[in-house]
């Protein structure tokens, strides 16, 4: 059985980053004081860049979801043939800083800078409350680089004031239910029954660690 999930992109009013390369995003407004960038070495020696997503991103980002198994695209967009529209991928390599953040890891086999995985959240109109999105690459799956994104988004959403972060998982994703309990995330029933599951984590007020 396949269900679509509420993960569509919300596009973006305006153009946010402006990225001279691979490694660099030029960031203006409020999200110059939350801007992040993260590089460390994974298990295989290879290079790791976390940083937010750019518009110069697109091509890359379309290699990556494009890249997807059938069981990865399942389980992060409720279906296994799921892809995105031209301007749904302009929208998410430009995010409104108002609405949404998204960062991006990259790694760099060759002289190419390849995307390898890429989280987001993307704020209710309560403007306390955000869901997120992650997704990994199927060969870094279990390499750690998961847990920097959502750590990096987690950091990112509760030093800007959020007081609730949620998201909604297929119910047979168990590793990725264990994986949201590993940070901090209660597990519960959500609206679109017994298949999807919803976890969230509340953050104090101030709070910023991860």
């Amino acid at each position: 059985m396949s269900i679509e999930l509420p993960f569509q992109p919300r596009l973006p009013a305006l153009p946010i980053f402006v990225a001279p390369d691979a490694g660099s995003c030029c960031v203006s407004g409020d999200i110059a004081r939350h801007d992040l960038k993260e590089i460390w070495t994974a298990r295989d020696g290879s290079q790791l860049l976390l940083r937010p997503v750019c518009p110069d991103d697109i091509a890359r980002s379309r290699s990556f979801l494009r890249g997807l198994s059938y069981g990865a695209r399942y389980f992060r967009f409720g279906r296994g043939d799921f892809q995105f529209a031209e301007a749904e991928l302009q929208g998410l390599c430009n995010p409104d800083p108002h609405e949404c953040t998204e960062f991006i890891v990259l790694a760099q086999p060759r002289d190419e800078a390849v995307e390898i995985a890429a989280a987001r959240y993307c704020l209710e109109p309560d403007g306390m409350t955000c869901e997120f999105a992650v997704v990994v690459t199927d060969a870094w799956q279990g390499a750690g680089v998961g847990r920097r994104l959502m750590t990096a988004l987690i950091r990112h959403a509760s030093g800007r004031g959020m007081r609730t972060m949620y998201g909604q998982i297929l119910a047979t994703n168990v590793r990725m239910l264990e994986f949201a309990a590993s940070l901090g995330f209660g597990i519960e029933a959500s609206g679109h029954g017994p298949a999807v599951r919803m976890v969230r984590r509340s953050f104090p007020a101030g709070a910023v660690k991860a």
